[in-house]
């Protein structure tokens, strides 16, 4: 029979060396993630969901939604800027909150408005039929 060896350390023939034991020093844990000003968000560059969400669904409101995404906006974008003044959320997303929340309030003004132009416009075609 032949006797190869497969692995040999420190001209150890055939012997197993066990691993050296680990040493007493242990490297400290990390650091916590730095916190900034005491707020929530975990990037200060980028702008949060409901930032984005008062916007989108500002811009909804224009083009398809009309005034059922236009108080959701509203209301997302006055909390987003609630919150990005308080220092609970990323002040990247103020322009998109504001943004969001102007586009939500002016086409709720502009909704409430037309509802009232149908309804006068209503009410004289039916007191006009009524007269005659």
């Amino acid at each position: 029979m032949n006797n190869n060896i497969l692995y040999s350390q420190d001209g150890n023939a055939g012997g197993f060396q066990p691993p050296p034991p680990p040493s007493a020093y242990m490297p400290p844990p990390p650091p916590p993630p730095p916190s900034y000003g005491g707020s929530q968000h975990n990037n200060p560059d980028k702008a949060s969901s409901a930032a984005i969400w008062a916007l989108v669904l500002g811009i909804a409101s224009w083009v398809m939604c009309g005034i059922i995404s236009a108080v959701p906006a509203w209301i997302i974008g006055k909390k987003e800027m609630n919150a990005i003044d308080a220092g609970q959320s990323s002040p990247a997303g103020r322009s998109m909150a504001q943004v969001g929340m102007w586009l939500g309030i002016v086409q709720v003004i502009l909704g409430v408005l037309a509802i009232i132009g149908v309804l006068v416009y209503l009410i004289v075609v039916l007191l006009f039929v009524t007269n005659n």
